[in-house]
């Protein structure tokens, strides 16, 4: 009876750390960067599209 339970916990323990490893995880980080550097084209940006539509 104490090994079949062994073997469960040994299993269930293994399969624990699979959930952090999804795709969706990893993606959530790059948002705030992303958003960063998008913020950050369109400051750039900004004085060369004023000037274009002033002629």
């Amino acid at each position: 009876m104490a090994a079949g339970r062994l073997v469960r916990n040994s299993i269930s323990l293994r399969a624990l750390p699979f959930p952090d490893r999804d795709p969706g995880g990893t993606i959530e980080p790059m948002l705030p960067a992303l958003l960063r550097g998008v913020i950050f084209i369109s400051v750039l940006a900004a004085p060369f599209v004023a000037a274009l539509l002033a002629g």
